[in-house]
């Protein structure tokens, strides 16, 4: 694709399907799909084969992925780990849970640094404060832009693929993190919300090969807030996300995490 944009986790797309048993050293790259978000652990299997551990780890991927659980490499499975997806894990270390920690306090600020090279101006501030005002209208938070000087607690902005605090490289659109008692990224403020400006195309509303911003928005903002990935597709929280596509209200499995964890 031109200017730098990918396809999706292009190296596992051409890996051959394979049942359990199957050994292919090509497998290594859905070893590491698998290790990335949660799935396989350690050095508990075998690279380059569907061993048992493997097997399991596909399954349970399958099980949370809307993909029927048949713990082989099959089409479905291929289709559904190719597709764009947030940066953050499914699980913990192969735990799962919906609902991570939450903020110890009801008044967040929020400040914006980079912006997107994909628009004119910065519609995509707008984009996230939207996002914003959809989760303070479910849950008795107030969220207050600062400017970046002053100390937010969320810092919100555009990244090279590689950023340092941790790679979206591959296929993913975005990371955020999690609430200050349970971060993956950082112990500290500000928490990130960064977005990937290299490897796609970013727009206001759906458009053909693109990713709107207040949908990944309103998913990363989630996590912010203490969400964990949801199993259920559709909800905001579910981990993949369509180009050409909008998905700017909560569902009734996110209203029900965050209320949750903000009672």
């Amino acid at each position: 694709m031109p200017d730098g944009r990918v396809e999706a986790f292009s190296q596992i797309a051409s890996v051959a399907l394979a049942e359990p048993g199957t050994r292919d050293p090509e497998l290594k790259y859905v070893q590491g799909f698998l290790q990335r978000f949660g799935y396989l652990g350690g050095n508990s299997f075998t690279p380059g084969a569907v061993d048992e551990k493997t097997t399991e780890a596909l399954m349970k991927y399958q099980e949370r992925n809307a993909v029927p659980s048949t713990g082989s490499f099959d089409e479905l499975t291929r289709d559904a780990m190719t597709s764009a997806r947030c940066a953050l894990p499914d699980l913990d270390s192969g735990v799962e849970f919906s609902a991570r920690c939450a903020w110890p306090k009801r008044a967040l600020t929020y400040a914006f640094d980079v912006d997107s090279t994909d628009t004119t101006g910065t519609p995509e501030f707008e984009a996230v404060r939207n996002s914003l005002r959809t989760w303070a209208a479910a849950v008795q938070l107030t969220f207050t832009e600062v400017t970046s000087e002053a100390d937010p607690d969320i810092l919100i902005g555009w990244r090279p693929a590689n950023d340092p605090d941790h790679s979206m490289v591959g296929g993913t659109l975005a990371h955020a993190d999690f609430p200050p008692d349970c971060g993956v990224v950082t112990t500290n403020l500000p928490k990130p919300v960064h977005f990937d400006d290299t490897e796609h195309v970013w727009s206001i509303g759906a458009a053909a090969n693109a990713f709107d911003v207040e949908t990944v928005a309103l998913h990363e903002l989630g996590h912010i807030l203490g969400l964990q990935h949801s199993n259920v597709n559709g909800a905001v929280m579910f981990p993949t996300v369509s180009s050409n596509s909008t998905l700017r209200v909560l569902q009734p499995d996110d209203v029900a995490g965050v209320q949750q964890l903000y009672p």
